[in-house]
């Protein structure tokens, strides 16, 4: 723990001076951004001028070590009244496991994108610091090169790009400094026999860092006959599939560790904090400052179970798709301030496949975010109902609706049909006015599972 006035610290404990790697007895009087990395200085100073009295807030930041490597530390902190003067109550946490983990999960995912985008398609990856391009020998053919006939350098693509096309591939490669996760767009690529070739461009980021600029682009050129298409949609609906399932996999698996790793501490946590609000019961300031602590401490349990909840709720794997939605509505409902009311018929303890409980979960979710984020809804209505052969999920509301001929874009509709198609599920939508906005979804199921 430490007490901050501003920068300075004015206290700090034995186990937030290990983090900082620092002597506790040099604590009192120093900077924290002593211990910082030099490029976080604006953004720390910042967040702790923004700081709202009681409430906390928490921030991932990286502590330089004595053997300069940085250590990646959350600070939970809240604004606090001593006297006459607002001090800073903070609370150090190693996460670093928890960032291996989410590298780990993020090395994964390219991995299978890349799997994805290799499958019928023409690879390329570019190297924004050098100009360098690796085309692969696919992409040449596509356009009728030999192998030894393109340069490996992005001016191939420069020269053989319609020019009128040129703006586009520039905002789109412009999108992923402004936080675009993918590089997509169709383009006009010139053959060597001298007609253009339609194809379609998809490309991944790679960052050094999570939110560091883009270093690298890599990603897939595909031709747009209609029978290339055919094949290719096929291909890519069996890779996304293994890559959303392989996602809720990870989830599951992180979830699960935090659950396991965190959860042991924080309640040795508050035991610790208990009994030092009995020893500090004589003493009203010290007391106070327990108190602060404590709050600290019950925000931060919280948001590890809010945190593991999101990841992967443990009610869909142990208990089912029913109970895990009868939960996450209530939660969503008290947490949004919005009424919603689950309903369910034909599905008691009966489980359904794992992979049709996940997308209609995830379903669930996603529409239920829009609703909070655009509808207006003043009430929401969620039904599960089994019949045979059959399930299918309702979601309504009576918010504002969509505008006409927008009811299948945006607002993560498009991620809910492809999440629907995976499955071989149907998604139907209806909406206008003030008639609010109806989500179906639909399939198959076997009988007995």
């Amino acid at each position: 723990m430490l007490v901050l006035d501003g920068l300075q610290v004015l206290y700090g404990n034995p186990a937030a001076a290990t983090l900082l790697s620092s002597d506790p007895a040099a604590l009192p009087g120093s900077s924290l951004l002593d211990r910082i990395h030099p490029t976080q200085h604006d953004r720390l100073s910042a967040w702790l001028d923004g700081l709202s009295p009681g409430i906390p807030a928490r921030l991932d930041v990286g502590i330089l070590q004595n053997d300069g490597s940085l250590l990646d530390v959350e600070i939970s902190a809240v604004r606090v009244e001593d006297g006459t003067r607002e001090l800073i109550q903070a609370v150090l946490r190693d996460i670093s496991e928890r960032k291996r983990n989410e590298t780990t999960l993020r090395e994964r995912e390219e991995r299978l994108s890349l799997a994805f985008a290799g499958a019928q398609e023409g690879v390329w990856d570019w190297n924004l610091e050098t100009g360098a391009v690796v085309y692969s020998p696919r992409w040449k053919s596509m356009l009728g090169y030999e192998d030894d006939e393109i340069e490996p350098h992005v001016s191939a693509w420069e020269r053989l790009v319609h020019p009128d096309d040129r703006g586009r591939a520039v905002e789109l490669s412009a999108s992923l400094e402004r936080g675009a996760t993918t590089y997509e767009g169709e383009f006009r690529l010139r053959h060597r026999q001298g007609h253009y070739l339609d194809v379609l461009t998809r490309g991944f980021p790679v960052r050094r860092e999570p939110g560091g600029p883009v270093v690298r682009i890599v990603g897939t050129h595909f031709d747009l006959t209609e029978r290339k298409r055919t094949e290719a949609e096929r291909a890519r609906t069996e890779l996304l599939a293994r890559l959303v399932f392989a996602q809720e996999d990870e989830r599951r698996r992180i979830a699960r560790e935090m659950h396991d790793q965190f959860g042991e501490q924080l309640t040795a946590l508050a035991r610790g904090i208990e009994d030092l609000r009995y020893a500090c019961a004589g003493d009203a300031g010290l007391l106070a400052r327990v108190e602060a602590v404590r709050a600290v401490a019950q925000q931060l349990d919280r948001d590890v179970d809010q945190l593991v909840w999101d990841l992967r709720p443990t009610a869909l794997d142990d208990l089912g798709l029913r109970a895990a939605l009868v939960i996450y509505v209530h939660d969503w409902s008290k947490r949004v301030g919005i009424p919603a009311a689950f309903h369910s018929s034909g599905l008691l303890d009966e489980r359904l496949p794992s992979d049709l409980e996940t997308t209609f979960y995830r379903i669930a979710q996603e529409a239920l975010t829009n609703v909070a984020k655009h509808s207006r809804a003043r009430q929401v209505e969620v039904i599960l109902d089994r019949q045979p052969g059959h399930v299918s999920l309702v979601i309504e509301d009576d918010g504002v609706g969509f505008a006409s001929g927008t009811e299948g874009q945006g607002f993560g509709l498009v991620g809910m049909r492809e999440r629907a198609a995976l499955v071989g599920a149907t998604l139907e939508i209806e909406s206008g006015g003030a008639r609010g906005t109806t989500i179906l979804v639909r399939a198959t199921a076997p009988n007995r599972w």
